[in-house]
C-alpha cells in the first residue's frame, strides 16, 4: 500500500490523505473502486477513530481508500467543507489513471458532521459520488444549524437524483437523533433512490467501526452495530457491480 497526503489547502490545514493499494505484476492494468472518508467531529475537529481506522477497513476489502480532514474550527466558515470535498474529488479524478481508480465508482462515507458533509456531496454538490455511507449522519435542519452548516439541509435536497445511499444509526444516540437517519430514508424512499439502512437497537454516539476499541461514550453498544461495516461493503459491491474487488474483473 502506497500513502500519501496531498495538501489542499494548507492555510485552513485541509489534507487529503490516500491509500492506494499495490497492484503490481498480473494485477498492473486493474483499476478499482475508491472511497473518500470523512470524519465526524462537530466542525469542531476530525475524530481520528473515524478517519484512517475506517479507510484501512475498506482497504482491506479492495478499495482505494482517501481520508479528507475538511476545514474545522478556527478555520471553519459555513460552506467551506463543502469546497474542500469539491477541491479532494477533482484530486482524485486527476489521479484515476495513476491510481487505478475507477472513475465512475467513487462512493464517500462520512460520520455524524462528516456524514453531513458526505449528504451533502450526495445532494447538492457539483460532484456527485456514485454512492453515498452516512453513519449517525446529521442532516436535519435543527442539527445541520447546531453544527454551523444551517444553509445547506441534506435532507431537504433529496431528489431523483441522490446517489444510492447506505445508512446506519443507533436508535438511542442522544448526540444526534435517530430521526436524522430515518427521515433521510423517508426521502430516499419517496424519491425512489435506493438505499439500505440499519437501526441498532441501542448505543451511543461516535462509535466508528463498532468494536470495542472504538466506543468511546459508553458501552452500551448493541454488539450487532459492528455488523455495519460489512453490510456496507456487500451492498456497495452491489451497486457498483463489482463481484470481488480484490480481484476484479473490470479493465481499463
Amino acid at each position: 500500500m502506497k500513502v500519501e497526503n496531498v495538501v489542499l489547502d494548507k492555510k485552513c490545514n485541509v489534507v487529503l490523505t490516500a491509500y492506494i493499494l499495490d497492484d503490481e505484476g498480473e494485477h498492473a492494468v486493474y483499476r478499482r473502486p475508491a472511497v473518500i472518508v470523512m470524519p465526524g467531529g462537530g466542525y469542531k475537529f476530525c475524530s481520528d477513530q473515524e478517519g484512517e481506522p475506517v479507510a484501512l477497513a475498506f482497504a482491506g476489502a479492495g478499495y482505494h481508500a482517501f481520508v479528507l480532514r475538511y476545514s474545522v474550527g478556527d478555520n471553519f466558515k459555513s460552506g467551506k467543507p463543502i469546497e474542500d470535498y469539491e477541491a479532494a474529488y477533482e484530486n482524485i479524478l486527476s489521479h484515476a489513471e495513476s491510481w487505478h481508480i475507477m472513475p465512475d465508482k467513487i462512493a464517500v462515507a462520512g460520520f455524524s458532521a462528516g456524514g453531513h458533509l458526505a449528504a451533502c456531496a450526495a445532494t447538492i454538490s457539483k460532484h456527485t459520488p456514485q454512492a453515498a455511507i452516512l453513519g449517525y449522519a446529521v442532516t436535519l435542519k435543527g442539527d445541520s444549524e447546531r453544527v454551523g452548516m444551517g444553509k445547506y439541509v441534506p435532507a431537504e435536497h433529496v431528489s431523483a437524483r441522490t446517489c444510492p445511499t447506505f445508512l446506519f444509526a443507533t436508535a438511542t444516540d442522544a448526540v444526534v437523533p435517530v430521526k436524522n437517519t430515518i427521515e433521510y430514508a423517508g426521502r430516499l424512499s419517496e424519491n425512489g433512490v435506493p438505499f439500505e439502512c440499519h437501526i441498532y437497537s441501542q448505543g451511543e454516539h461516535g462509535f466508528s467501526l463498532g468494536t470495542q476499541n472504538f466506543v468511546r461514550y459508553g458501552t452500551g453498544l448493541c454488539p450487532r452495530a459492528g455488523n455495519w461495516l460489512s453490510d456496507c461493503i456487500s451492498w456497495l459491491n452491489e451497486i457498483f457491480g463489482v463481484s470481488a474487488v480484490k480481484d476484479p474483473e473490470w479493465r481499463p
